[in-house]
């Protein structure tokens, strides 16, 4: 599960458990309501820590949930403990969504610094004509390593349908594949389209976004039109460099 899936799930409990722990608690059992959003928050932690590994589990730990299977009454000091557990999951709640809104914010940043650093860097590295991809790739490593990035080129095959896809670069604590193109003709432009389109479900179904990066040696001849349907799907980005 993605941060942002994560983050939406958090901040929709949230929301619920503050309604719940601004209300009167109940006259009679200890509220189910109560434990659903304890339990949620409970759920949805070990999800945050596969994700975001060992400072999450410093800053979340789980809610032991009491037992109220015998249908005790409300009354005294039970009914303090109906309080304790509102405000428990509502602060927790809203704490694991802040901490998530951050670390989702955090992402999109990330990420279009990435696409910054190669819109600035990749077409003044080129110096010759490319006449492969891998020469795009071989300029585009050279500028990654010198901002001391972390990724992975060409290592992992990601089995999809009845073949396997090799992203050029993996960046995986951005949950990132990154591919390269280059558009050495007007009916390469057509052909790249195509190949983007069979890349992009393969892609997604192991990465939350995937960044194509486009060289164009002078064919393509509408930037906006390339781009806009191929970014119709969620979580692609085109970036295209010109020549």
């Amino acid at each position: 599960m993605d941060g942002e899936t994560l983050f939406r799930m958090a901040k929709a409990a949230a929301r619920g458990a503050d309604r719940i722990a601004a209300s009167p608690p109940p006259s009679s059992l200890f509220d189910t309501v109560t434990l659903a959003y304890v339990g949620e928050y409970n759920r949805l932690v070990p999800f945050v820590i596969a994700l975001y590994g060992e400072e999450a589990r410093r800053l979340f730990q789980q809610i032991e949930v009491p037992d109220v299977s015998g249908g005790v009454g409300l009354g005294g000091p039970l009914q303090s403990l109906q309080r304790m557990y509102n405000d428990w999951a509502s602060a927790r709640l809203n704490s694991l969504a802040a901490y998530l809104e951050g670390k989702v914010g955090a992402h999109e940043a990330q990420l279009q610094a990435l696409v910054d650093l190669i819109e600035a860097n990749l077409r003044p590295s080129i110096f010759e004509d490319p006449t492969c991809e891998r020469d795009v790739q071989n300029t585009l490593e050279v500028i990654l390593r010198a901002r001391g990035l972390v990724f992975q080129r060409e290592r992992v095959a990601i089995p999809y349908s009845s073949k396997k896809f090799i992203p050029d670069f993996l960046f995986e604590t951005l949950e990132l594949a990154l591919e390269v193109k280059l558009c050495i003709s007007l009916a390469k432009e057509k052909a790249l389209v195509e190949e983007i389109n069979a890349d992009i479900p393969a892609y997604q179904s192991r990465y939350r976004t995937v960044i194509f990066v486009v060289y164009d040696l002078g064919f393509i001849r509408d930037v906006a039109q390339f781009r806009s349907g191929i970014e119709g799907n969620a979580g692609v980005r085109v970036l295209v460099v010109k020549k």
